[in-house]
């Protein structure tokens, strides 16, 4: 956002002004740029495996302790420095000379990766997946992995796939791994991006686009704001009006991708970031993407674009008949209590009939606690929810729905779009 746009708001820092200094600002880069290369030299200079090239297939290894990629790794193996992994395999005769591929998932931090002691590929940060090729497979040979740890914890994300391709088939890598760890490191601090600094985006990236027109925006964001997702509603309200009125085009349409599933931030408050993402339907021509369901609950980065890019199409054909705000999925408008203890919970479904699964559990949040909710039935366009005749409700009492960082969806409309989240105060 632009600075009249965080000074309406309230949210340039008070260090914002130095910013502008350019003296300041480079010396804050080398003293970054400093810190960064003295970290990687230490780095190299330390790691016994470096020096002693446990690379090397020949290398004894023999002593090493034995650990599988697939289980969740003993603490000792997850705190900052360098780790060496390494295992002998043997393929089948008859894949001997062909091309294959390893295939490892996502690491933290960084990665080398060796085949009989020739590097075939690396990865400098943690959510890439690590794909590498092997030209001609040999009937033995030994594969090394250099892991390279900046912050705890570390390793190898042991819900993902470990696995070497050759044309259809696969082999299970996930077992029969040596380890040693050969160095112990300090945290590694963030590395320094002048263009994070407040305004730093939007005059790089978005001010120098004024004088183009846009048939519509898409906007996949909100990870970075869920450990602080208040009043990111208002915020992302004023960068739509702000970029419209940039654009000198009050009805561009702007359309959004709502949070996907992910477990990987522990401490983030993903269910309330996609509520915050809700209230800019309350501006015209908007669309939200609901993409429950398309994320991976062990990646914050998942792969599978194909369908958000797809649902991203349907937001733009139908943000137009919905000027007033549309979302492809039902859309839970309020939570109504009907007798005392039964709540209709109604939805907006943009003409889409919708069903929702049977013996799923919503929730009755309220004074802190959290009740299951599975008595319920649909009626047409309505969910009927009963509580247990023990329950009385709490003037602060909330109706959930996939409240939580990694749901799994089970109201979906006619065309398989699944309902946003949503938290409702029961009126």
């Amino acid at each position: 956002m632009s600075e009249e746009s965080l000074n309406k708001l309230n949210s340039l820092p008070p260090s914002y002004n130095a910013l502008k200094n350019k003296e300041y600002l480079k010396e804050i880069q080398n003293l970054d740029k400093f810190y960064q290369d003295n970290y990687q030299k230490l780095c190299e200079e330390i790691d016994e495996g470096l020096h002693q090239s446990w690379q090397d297939p020949n290398f004894d290894d023999r002593n090493w302790p034995e650990i599988s990629l697939s289980e969740t790794w003993n603490e000792k193996y997850t705190f900052p420095g360098t780790l060496w992994l390494r295992k002998r395999l043997q393929i089948p005769d008859r894949f001997i000379g062909k091309e294959g591929e390893l295939r490892f998932g996502t690491m933290t931090d960084a990665d080398v990766i060796y085949v009989n002691g020739n590097k075939i590929g690396n990865t400098g940060y943690k959510y890439p997946p690590r794909n590498y090729k092997i030209s001609k497979l040999r009937k033995s040979f030994t594969i090394a992995i250099r892991l390279k740890i900046y912050n705890a914890p570390g390793g190898i994300t042991h819900s993902k796939p470990h696995i070497l391709l050759f044309g259809e088939n696969r082999l299970d890598l996930n077992y029969g791994w040596k380890i040693r760890r050969s160095s112990t490191l300090p945290e590694r601090h963030k590395e320094y991006f002048i263009n994070y600094e407040p305004t730093g985006l939007y005059n790089g990236m978005i001010a120098t686009l004024q004088k183009l027109k846009f048939a519509a925006i898409l906007w996949y964001q909100g990870e970075s704001d869920a450990g602080s997702p208040q009043n990111y509603g208002p915020r992302f309200r004023e960068l739509i009006e702000s970029w419209r009125k940039l654009f000198k085009q009050p009805n561009l349409p702007f359309l959004y991708v709502q949070l996907p599933n992910c477990d990987t931030e522990k401490d983030a408050d993903w269910a309330r970031l996609r509520e915050e993402q809700k209230e800019v339907l309350k501006i015209s021509r908007t669309a939200m993407v609901v993409t429950i369901g398309d994320g991976e609950d062990d990646d914050l980065h998942p792969l599978n674009k194909k369908d958000v890019a797809h649902k991203l199409l349907n937001a733009y054909h139908n943000v137009k008949l919905f000027p007033n705000g549309y979302c492809i999925g039902p859309l839970a408008k309020e939570a109504i209590q009907a007798k005392r203890n039964v709540i209709i919970l109604s939805f907006e479904t943009f003409g889409k009939k919708f069903n929702v699964e049977k013996n799923k559990d919503f929730e009755l949040f309220q004074g802190g606690h959290s009740y299951k909710v599975r008595d319920y039935r649909q009626v047409e366009e309505q969910i009927i929810l009963e509580l247990p005749a023990t329950l009385s409700l709490q003037p602060d009492a909330k109706v959930r729905y996939n409240w939580s960082n990694a749901p799994q969806a089970f109201i979906w409309n006619e065309e398989g779009y699944p309902a946003s989240p949503f938290g409702l105060n029961i009126q």
